[in-house]
This record gives C-alpha cells, structure tokens and sequence, in this order.
C-alpha cells in the first residue's frame, strides 16, 4: 500500500503489518481493551513506512528488470 508519490509499505515484507500494530499502538489504541475501534490505516502509513525504513531490517532484494 502506498501513495502514488511518498510512502509505501509492502504487507508481505516481514515485519510491515507490526510495524502498522506498532503504530496504531502509539495513537492509542490498545487490543486488550476488547472493543471495536475503526482505525483508517492511511493515517498510519507515513509513519509505520518511517519505522519500517529506520528499522535495519533487509528489505527483498532487487528484482532483475
């Protein structure tokens, strides 16, 4: 998921959808509360993208074109 131009993360790398929990976390939202919270994930991609790019993790490697 991305935009056309900026961020972008990829829900296959390991560690992308965490790094969208991780940020939802930091908005507040808590998954031991056990209620139904609608939470619109474009306005957590900026920065769960942030976090995935500062995190050190190997992204997969360059495809042959």
């Amino acid at each position: 998921m991305g935009y056309s131009r900026g961020a972008s993360l990829n829900l296959h790398e390991p560690g992308a959808v965490r790094a969208l929990l991780d940020a939802a976390s930091a908005r507040g939202w808590r998954p031991e509360a056990r209620r139904v919270v609608t939470i619109d994930g474009w306005s957590l991609l900026e920065s769960a993208a942030a976090a995935r790019a500062g995190s050190g993790f190997p992204g997969p490697p360059d495809r042959p074109r």
